[in-house]
């Protein structure tokens, strides 16, 4: 089976590109393609790296067209300006949609209609527990995301940190996150810590292996997050042996999905593709 999947080979920071790595690694009963023409199926991981003209010349010529879905893009911060247009246009086009959590399908639904639902797995090679365990652990509290959006909710754990300090002094909190050009400020103001609160601002991770080291000294990720459909933060923190505190509810994203999923692994996500690509490609 021949899968193309436009950017495969592209590398980054974010929950789009760890689920293209991950499945990249873990589809390894499949055969990834550069060009469509060569593809049995065109698996679209995302509305904002594929060609629309791309998609409709691949279906003239009898391609399947898988679309995974996990959000609606918002209109404000996407350069094309047309998202959520394009987004039905796909879907139209796609001959399975692919929800990444019950949540995302219920909230994406008016715009991509009915799919099925994969919540997403993790690396475990790389996200894992391991005999060593810091004697510091146990008081570490993180939280972690690369960029800045009000919708993960900083300013939310910032404060649910600042309640564990009074109950705990020995609590710590680590946290990255994207301040952009507020960061100076944010720093000279000791980031609006007022009560002694013990803490340490750290810079972006690049690479995986580096956060999972992370992940393995601190036993604790807060994880307000609202309108995140499967948090790939969540699922490496549970691989690493991480509790995760103050998920937001059902309604409001896909967290507790992934809190309740006994399978968390990337292995178990790819068989699971496999199963609709193979399906699609069968004759009958």
């Amino acid at each position: 089976m021949k899968i193309y999947a436009p950017n495969i080979k592209a590398d980054g920071i974010g929950g789009g590109w760890t689920f293209l790595r991950n499945f990249k690694k873990g589809m390894n009963m499949v055969h990834f393609v550069d060009k469509w023409e060569d593809c049995d199926i065109f698996f679209i991981t995302g509305i904002t790296i594929v060609d629309k003209n791309e998609v409709i010349e691949a279906k003239k010529a009898g391609k399947k067209i898988v679309f995974r879905v996990d959000n609606i893009p918002r209109k404000s911060r996407n350069r094309r300006n047309t998202p959520h247009e394009r987004m039905k246009e796909i879907a139209d086009l796609s001959d399975v949609v692919i929800y990444q959590s019950e949540w995302a399908k219920k909230y994406c639904y008016p715009i991509t209609g009915n799919g099925a639902v994969i919540l997403n797995g993790v690396d475990t090679s790389i996200f894992k527990k391991t005999k060593e365990s810091d004697s510091d652990r146990e008081n570490n509290y993180l939280f972690v995301y690369h960029g800045k959006n009000e919708m993960k909710q900083f300013w939310l754990a910032h404060y649910y940190f600042q309640m564990i300090f009074r109950d705990n002094p020995q609590a710590k909190f680590l946290f990255i996150y994207d301040f952009k050009r507020e960061l100076p400020e944010m720093q000279e103001a000791n980031f609006d810590f007022w009560n002694g609160e013990n803490y340490e601002y750290l810079p972006k991770i690049d690479n995986p292996e580096d956060m999972a080291s992370l992940m393995r000294e601190c036993k604790y990720l807060i994880y307000p997050s609202i309108s995140d459909a499967s948090p790939n933060t969540v699922l490496e923190a549970r691989a690493c042996g991480m509790e995760i505190l103050y998920p937001a509810p059902n309604n409001l994203a896909g967290t507790q999905e992934l809190i309740e999923l006994d399978d968390i692994t990337m292995e178990r996500m790819c068989e699971e593709y496999y199963g609709i690509f193979k399906l699609l490609t069968s004759d009958f």
